[in-house]
């Protein structure tokens, strides 16, 4: 299995939002598992928080889990 870097956790997330709109820790988490990341909950949280930080993307913290935005990026057509 892979290790997870602030780069791959980048590339997941942005991808998801510009599936979904948004993204979550959890999403990003089974997005790295499913193409062969070794993940934890702990380091992909702390990742994502400091990728969304350079990025400028919007969090959501709704008490039980927060959700990543973007305003640049925009969400594919389905």
């Amino acid at each position: 299995m892979k290790l997870i870097t602030p780069f791959a956790v980048c590339q997941a997330a942005t991808a998801l939002i510009l599936a979904e709109g948004g993204t979550s820790t959890l999403l990003v988490q089974q997005l790295l598992r499913n193409r062969g990341y070794q993940t934890h909950q702990a380091e992909v949280s702390k990742w994502l928080s400091a990728v969304a930080l350079q990025e400028g993307w919007t969090v959501n913290d709704n008490g039980l889990f927060k959700i990543y935005y973007s305003s640049t990026l925009s969400v594919l057509p389905h």
